[in-house]
């Protein structure tokens, strides 16, 4: 049996701990060495909730040689600098999302780990899901027909004490973006996973209910390569913040997903029974916290395959760029009033 292989975490905020308990999931698998934080007394709380060692800076961690893999839980605007360092290192790396948030840190991000050959995969849990493979499997294996609509619907409810709590929450330099680039980047990359790569996108973005540097409603249009369109809305500004739904819908049926779980199942030979959910189990569209760490757990187990048989994980550096690409050309289409293609 292989041993099990060393994880750090950097950074100790709320999703750190989703972390550390996903990683626990794996006990033959994995084995979490220890974090580190800006804050000493953050990553002193954290190691003493998980048993774990307090590295006293980032730069001790890198230099562990029990830590194969870092799992990068900052604030957003922090991933780049922290990866290239972890690259530098010669750590594998897991990114939170969004795995950058300029196409500068993407290329700087993506430069590192090819030149130290070292694997990075950024997060992206919802794929692991049954009801995400299942729909992958119906539109891959064409049982829906030709694609015409794909649309994303994210309407959350984050409160302005949830963007007073933290002094990067809703700032461009740190955050990225608002709605869309926090909250709703998982939606955008289950679109593209599902519905491929998008050609155009034409967007209008506001700031509406919270005192922010950033959007907190968005609404955009977009033309996917495959000739369907789609709306992509994402907003954290309405009560009291619903499920995230996903919309497919081909010439010969339509799946409509809440959050991860199959509510809608219509297909050509009727199959409907075995696989619609009333609602969604499990959703953070009011609270933050309310999620599972299954995804998480799922995604930590393909990260570990990939690196014990040399193939790719399932989200690697190029799938992790991708909703971010998106993402940006969405907000310049915002900025400057036109349709931007990609």
């Amino acid at each position: 049996m292989e041993n099990p292989i060393g994880f750090g975490i950097i950074g100790c905020g709320v999703i750190a701990d989703f972390h550390a308990n996903a990683l626990a999931d794996l006990p033959g698998d994995a084995r979490l060495i220890g974090a580190a934080d800006v804050r000493p007394q953050a990553a002193a709380a954290f190691a003493a909730r998980h048993n774990v060692r307090a590295f006293a800076s980032v730069e001790e961690l890198l230099a562990c040689p029990d830590v194969d893999v870092v799992n990068i839980c900052t604030p957003s605007g922090f991933h780049a600098e922290t990866a290239v360092a972890a690259a530098n290192a010669g750590k594998h790396i897991i990114v939170e999302k969004p795995m950058a948030i300029t196409s500068a840190q993407l290329d700087q991000m993506q430069e590192a780990c090819e030149r130290n050959r070292v694997l990075l995969s950024s997060i992206a849990q919802s794929r692991f899901s049954q009801g995400v493979r299942m729909a992958k499997d119906a539109l891959d294996g064409g049982r829906l027909g030709k694609l015409v609509c794909a649309d994303i619907y994210m309407k959350y409810h984050r409160s302005q004490e949830y963007y007073d709590s933290g002094g990067w929450r809703g700032t461009k330099a740190v955050d990225g973006g608002g709605a869309l680039m926090n909250q709703g980047i998982h939606g955008v990359d289950l679109l593209l996973y599902l519905a491929g790569d998008v050609k155009s996108v034409y967007a209008l973005s506001k700031t509406l209910s919270r005192h922010i540097e950033v959007e907190d409603t968005l609404s955009a249009v977009a033309e996917f390569r495959s000739g369907a369109l789609g709306v992509i809305q994402a907003t954290t500004s309405v009560g009291p913040g619903y499920p995230r739904r996903l919309e497919l819908n081909g010439d010969a049926g339509s799946i409509a997903l809440e959050e991860t779980s199959i509510v809608r199942w219509d297909l050509p030979n009727g199959e409907t029974q075995d696989v619609v959910s009333p609602s969604a189990p499990h959703s953070s569209a009011s609270v933050p916290t309310a999620l599972s760490t299954y995804g998480h757990t799922q995604q930590f187990a393909d990260v570990i395959r990939a690196l014990r048989t040399g193939e790719k994980p399932l989200i690697d550096l190029r799938e992790g760029r991708r909703p971010v690409d998106l993402i940006l050309a969405i907000y310049r289409s915002a900025a400057e009033h036109r349709p931007v293609d990609l």
